[in-house]
């Protein structure tokens, strides 16, 4: 049987018939060796700069934790004095929180800061759970709270006679 043969039509303009377009050869190559040339020195400086980073918690932020329980003490000693009622801030060690009654805010403490309680008998709620009640007259349990990392610490005195709260500083040395 036949073969059928199909003709290439011929150009009707008269120009030259048009060849594929050139796959970019060798130049392909050199920006593929440029990328990949790229994205190993940008790891590379990751890698130097990566361990020179602040692990954890930074002094700044450390100093910002104690100020914001500070914040939410006295938040609640003066939703005390302006509602006339005790009102009383939660604490809870083993989850290094602090709640205020006042208005609901939760300070949560990351995992590299310490928190540490000292208060009477009358803050205890539970073992490792404190409520710093705070009186309608200023009164309050009285307590100490202590956040630490390594050699710093902060503390936050409650004074048990006024409610006054006070942050104390790390000393330096």
């Amino acid at each position: 049987m036949g073969t059928k043969v199909e003709m290439a039509a011929a150009p009707t303009s008269g120009a030259a018939p048009a060849e594929p377009a050139a796959a970019g050869g060798a130049q392909d190559g050199v920006i593929l060796l440029d990328l990949v040339l790229a994205v190993a020195v940008f790891a590379f400086v990751i890698l130097v700069a990566l361990p020179s980073m602040p692990q954890g918690t930074t002094p700044a932020r450390h100093a910002a934790y104690a100020l914001e329980v500070a914040a939410v003490l006295k938040s609640d000693r003066t939703a005390a004095a302006r509602t006339g009622r005790e009102v009383a801030t939660r604490i809870d060690v083993a989850q290094r929180t602090i709640s205020g009654a006042a208005n609901g805010q939760v300070v949560m403490l990351p995992d590299d800061l310490n928190l540490d309680v000292i208060a009477s008998d009358v803050c205890v709620a539970s073992p490792g759970r404190f409520a710093i009640a705070f009186a309608a007259d200023g009164r309050s349990c009285g307590a100490v709270i202590r956040i630490s990392k390594d050699t710093r610490a902060w503390r936050i005195r409650i004074n048990w006679l006024t409610g006054f709260v006070d942050v104390v500083a790390p000393q330096a040395g």
